[in-house]
């Protein structure tokens, strides 16, 4: 259990990489939900995954300096940096489906 939970600036257990994928996939889910119309909830979803991912990736390895900090500062990277992917992503869209 201590591999799969471990978390380090270099390496992240595969717990971790489910916790950033599940916030990924409900934040994709809300945003589908929340912007409704002629959206795509797939791209959304892979959008959010994807996104909040790259987050806790990225805050591991430059930020954070114990394990439960790397955690806690991961997972809130992945929530602002899927939120934001996700806005701007959503914000072009719909941008050129009101144009249409």
């Amino acid at each position: 259990m201590d591999t799969l939970a471990a978390i380090s600036p270099g390496h992240a257990g595969l717990l971790i990489w489910f916790v950033w994928a599940l916030i990924g996939l409900f934040e994709g889910l809300l945003a589908s939900r929340v912007l409704g119309g002629r959206r795509i909830l797939f791209m959304d979803i892979v959008v959010g995954v994807v996104a909040a991912v790259l987050g806790g990736i990225l805050s591991t390895n430059f930020v954070g300096d114990t394990p439960v900090q790397l955690f806690l500062l991961s997972v809130l990277a992945a929530i602002f940096f899927s939120a934001l992917v996700l806005w701007i992503v959503g914000a072009i869209f719909y941008k050129n489906e009101e144009e249409m």
